[in-house]
């Protein structure tokens, strides 16, 4: 059986997603929506189906799948409709911008017996999948302490509502830093307990932050450090690094490849490259196939609803706790 998908948002991660779903057996991309019709009709020309500007015409597609890639405070409408029709949900990240919204989308696909994942799609390339499986091995021992840290200037061509208090939710802890949020609940294998965090702002007219740092606890005993920046001006360079310091050994992780370092192991490993089969966003692809398998095997996603909510709720307890300067406990 193949499974009919519907893409909304034509933008980068829409072209992204689309470019998944086009190379994974068993998936058909019918229909793709953007207000502007030129940009989903260039990847309906790349990747098939039809182009809308109304996301809704595309609940007329006998869709399989529905991919949401809409600005962050969109997220509740589309996921109600294609729970009303039994449709599996891809949703991008973060689950929504408010705790609350997030509740009632993974409410609304668990009552009507949909599937739902978020794209936490950096969990899909080589380097982390490696080093989960590191990790599984007990390589390094248990994990005690870890470093993530995400910055890269904010690109111009970024559309203007991820600077939007009330559009975005936040600012490079939503739009980017989430990822790491999640990358560091998977590595550690544990829910946060405790957040300290502070914000700041390098454009001072921004209504979000460009910058964060916080200290985070694990239920499991672990700490983790998280540095986050998006500045207005050109600063590199641009990464994203995790460190696993365990009972007996490390692990860095970076975006081209991961080392471990112990007493019975010093290796590093380099990743996939722009040339693999797959491609650049092969990650993407990766996801794709995953959530597939998910529908057709009817098991849970890789990414689950969980996930998306866990580290929202992460997210909101250091907005809190630069708001107010205290360590804010999780339920």
């Amino acid at each position: 059986m193949t499974l009919r998908v519907g893409i909304i948002g034509a933008g980068q991660v829409g072209e992204r997603q689309a470019i998944g779903f086009a190379a994974t057996a068993g998936a058909k991309v019918v229909g793709i929506a953007d207000l502007v019709l030129e940009r989903a009709t260039a990847l309906t020309q790349r990747f098939g189906g039809i182009a809308v500007t109304d996301w809704r015409q595309l609940m007329d597609l006998d869709l399989d799948i529905l991919v949401v890639c809409l600005p962050h405070n969109n997220h509740v409408e589309p996921t109600e409709a294609a729970a009303q029709q039994g449709v599996h949900v891809l949703m991008e990240k973060p689950i929504a911008t408010t705790l609350e919204d997030g509740q009632r989308i993974v409410n609304l696909c668990a009552k009507a017996g949909v599937k739902l994942t978020i794209s936490f799609v950096h969990r899909f390339r080589d380097e982390c999948q490696f080093a989960r499986q590191w990790l599984d091995e007990g390589r390094i021992g248990s994990p005690q302490i870890v470093r993530g840290v995400m910055t890269a200037p904010r690109k111009p061509e970024l559309p203007p509502w991820v600077t939007s208090k009330e559009v975005a939710g936040g600012g490079v802890m939503m739009y980017s830093a989430v990822h790491e949020v999640d990358r560091l609940r998977w590595l550690v294998g544990s829910d946060v307990v405790t957040v300290a965090g502070q914000i700041r702002r390098w454009d001072p007219n921004s209504e979000v932050e460009d910058g964060a740092v916080a200290l985070l606890t694990f239920a499991n005993g672990a700490a983790a450090s998280l540095t986050a920046n998006a500045p207005s001006y050109w600063a590199q360079p641009a990464l994203w690094e995790t460190e696993v310091w365990g009972t007996e050994g490390m692990l860095r992780i970076a975006r081209s490849g991961l080392e471990i370092s112990s007493d019975k192991l010093q290796t590093r490993l380099e990743t996939q490259t722009p040339d693999s089969r797959l491609g650049q966003h092969y990650n993407f692809v990766r996801q794709a196939e995953a959530f597939v398998s998910a529908i057709n095997e009817d098991t849970e996603p890789v990414v689950t609803a969980r996930d998306g909510l866990e580290s929202l709720r992460v997210v909101m307890a250091l907005y809190e706790s630069a708001g107010t300067g205290e360590i804010v406990r999780l339920q």
